[in-house]
């Protein structure tokens, strides 16, 4: 399992995978613009995508926000990949998360 941070060329393999949850349709592109408050992580494993995770931090509250979406259950809460984002979110300067 891998996971990476998306680039806007991914976008458009983002939509398709994620076309039946349209509110994650909305955020991709607003989450892949070159900021420093928000990134996109897909989840690979053997080369296909397992997961996505939008992630987003309040600067000024030090809040950090992570939505995951996953077609299998068993990648939402998985420590591994919940390292790498808490991880992320902390370098942004979150001090408290909320998983949605």
């Amino acid at each position: 399992m891998k996971p990476i941070f998306a680039e806007k060329e991914d976008l458009n393999r983002l939509l398709e995978w994620c076309s039946d949850v349209p509110e994650y349709q909305k955020k991709l592109s607003s989450y892949l613009e070159d900021r420093n408050d928000t990134a996109v992580v897909i989840v690979e494993e053997e080369h296909k995508m397992v997961a996505i995770a939008l992630l987003k931090v309040q600067e000024t509250e030090k809040k950090g926000y992570i939505w995951i979406y996953s077609k299998h259950k068993d990648y939402q809460s998985q420590p591994d990949i919940m390292q790498f984002l808490l991880k992320w979110l902390r370098k942004q300067g979150a001090k408290e998360y909320n998983v949605i």
